[in-house]
């Protein structure tokens, strides 16, 4: 009886999972059709979903950004994996299994940033949306979109401690206010996310944050 009733429960999360992300979907196209600036009423008229159904699912506004603000990390971190996956087949021998090649840590941030441009790039009303009012609502466990982009950033450049965290905030600051200037005159997304990288790695070679970093793993 207890397999049954488990099958059941597995089921309707599944269930529950797949309309959550169908209507995020929806409500990505409606984002960048219509604008940021769009109220759950809005969302459920152009969407032609009912209110009740985007409450259900993500109890209000503030929980609709959240749950877009997850959805555009999954898209980072994937970016990130991908890069790292291309970066494997490249160098491997063509007769030889591919064996897991980790980002050297400058190609981390190139990657990582280049991510978050072509998120920006793709859809300034869907990363705006993100961005809106997620880190004034978000619990404090999780801090938020950006916040979360700047812990991914630091793991994945390899900085740790206060000043890593600090380094990497700071950074997704300045991609952040960097990307919305561009965004109100977009050129090549490659090459601004080419210069923004650049710049960082340079400020981060001439910190002490690397130093203290390589000190704590020696």
């Amino acid at each position: 009886m207890k397999s049954l009733t488990d099958g059941r429960s597995t089921r309707w999360q599944e269930h529950r999972d797949l309309r959550r992300r169908e209507l995020l979907r929806a409500v990505r196209h409606v984002v960048d059709e219509h604008g940021d600036d769009l109220s759950m009423g809005q969302i459920s008229e152009y969407s032609g979903t009912t209110k009740a159904a985007l409450y259900r699912y993500f109890t209000d506004r503030a929980g609709l950004q959240a749950a877009m603000g997850e959805w555009a990390m999954e898209v980072i971190a994937k970016s990130l994996d991908d890069a790292g996956a291309a970066r494997t087949a490249s160098s491997s021998a063509p007769t030889a299994p591919p064996a897991q090649e980790s980002l050297t840590p400058q190609e981390a941030l190139t990657a990582m940033i280049g991510a978050f441009v072509t998120l920006a790039a793709g859809s300034p009303s869907v990363y705006r949306f993100c961005d809106t009012a997620v880190n004034r609502f978000a619990p404090t466990e999780t801090g938020g979109f950006f916040n979360s982009i700047a812990r991914l950033l630091a793991e994945r450049v390899g900085l740790e401690g206060p000043e890593g965290t600090l380094w990497a905030s700071g950074a997704i600051g300045f991609v952040r206010a960097a990307t919305e200037n561009w965004l109100a005159d977009p050129g090549p997304p490659e090459e601004f996310a080419a210069t923004i990288s650049r710049w960082l790695w340079a400020s981060l070679q001439q910190s002490t944050v690397t130093e203290h970093t390589q000190e704590r793993n020696t």
